[in-house]
């Protein structure tokens, strides 16, 4: 979601932003968990991760107020790309909880667990970089989008073989596979949120480590 920009009472430097912005989407992914192990009673989860996404809303807003604050320069985009992807990972996870309620769903796929497993362990590596922003190696930073990029590929195979194995088994509903189809087209949406996340924080660690030095070197 594209929140509008809204100034705060204090500002902060931008790198506290996408810290809490990436431990947001963190503990989002953990109550998403929740609700996939106790989805007969979903609404507790349902409701906290509908407000972990409004915090995120807002860490977005407070994110495009202080860049705006800042004098414009080549770099300023690909910070605007930055925001949008952290905030499509906490929405994605929105998305995905809201689905649950809308199809009322009875159980949870393995392979959803599966997804989420990696998705959190994909946001576990890229809080680590995040952390480190904007002083990241950036042999580490290449190191963590190659992982995230395998993963993305793993979760991309698992969903592929759910369809095929549903198109030829048929263990499902027509209906409940048609669902289930839209909850895992989310969580492959949200997967590859996570992974341009990273690339993009490579692209601004790269373009400032080019900026810094002088032309007579370059």
């Amino acid at each position: 979601m594209h929140a509008e920009k809204q100034p705060t009472s204090e500002t902060r430097p931008l790198q506290s932003i996408f810290r809490a912005h990436i431990d947001n989407s963190v503990a989002c992914s953990h109550v998403l968990k929740d609700l996939f192990a106790n989805v007969t009673e979903p609404y507790p989860h349902i409701t906290r991760i509908k407000q972990l996404e409004e915090a995120g809303d807002a860490l977005t807003a407070e994110a495009y107020y202080v860049l705006e604050s800042h004098e414009y320069s080549s770099l300023t985009h690909i910070i605007e790309d930055l925001i949008k992807f952290l905030d499509d990972i906490v929405d994605g996870f929105n998305k995905t909880a809201r689905l649950i309620d809308i199809f009322r769903t009875s159980r949870i796929e393995a392979a959803a667990f599966e997804i989420l497993s990696r998705q959190q362990a994909m946001l576990e590596r890229l809080a680590q970089e995040i952390k480190l922003y904007p002083d990241n190696d950036p042999g580490a930073l290449g190191a963590c989008r190659g992982t995230l990029k395998e993963e993305e590929e793993n979760v991309d195979l698992i969903y592929h073989e759910w369809r095929k194995k549903e198109r030829r088994v048929h263990e499902l509903s027509l209906i409940d596979e048609y669902n289930w189809t839209e909850i895992f087209d989310v969580l492959e949406q949200t997967t590859d949120d996570i992974y341009h996340t990273a690339i993009i924080l490579e692209k601004i660690v790269r373009h400032r480590l080019k900026s810094a030095v002088p032309a007579s070197a370059q």
